[in-house]
């Protein structure tokens, strides 16, 4: 029987909660935190094959990100394994790359630290 896949409950505040945090952090935390934590995110992608709030709320489907199901469900089309692809390996750079332009470049200092 196939995993009965609960689209807005805990999981979901939860993953929304912690991407709205990450695509923020360059304008809420030092550049080299915001390294620190991209850091971590691909440590548990090693240890975990995958994101663990995505496990929990979708199974392990090897093809799944938080974001598909939504842009899916909106009517979007795309190929799964190449966006998930650019979610886990080239976001967290574009995130990273506007934290340090953002702070080093404009001089801009983090709201938080």
């Amino acid at each position: 029987m196939a995993k009965k896949v609960e689209l807005f409950g805990l999981a979901f505040c939860a993953h929304l909660i912690l991407i709205i945090l990450v695509y923020s952090s360059p304008f809420l935390f030092s550049w080299i935190w915001v390294g620190i934590g991209i850091l971590i995110l691909f440590i548990e992608y090693w240890i975990f094959k995958g994101c663990v709030l995505t496990h929990t709320q979708f199974g392990k489907d090897d093809s799944m990100t938080f974001y598909t199901i939504y842009l899916e469900m909106l009517g979007f089309k795309f190929n799964r394994k190449r966006f998930k692809f650019f979610i886990r390996n080239i976001m967290p750079f574009i995130v990273l790359i506007i934290a340090i332009f953002w702070q080093i470049i404009l001089k801009k200092s983090p709201l938080l630290f």
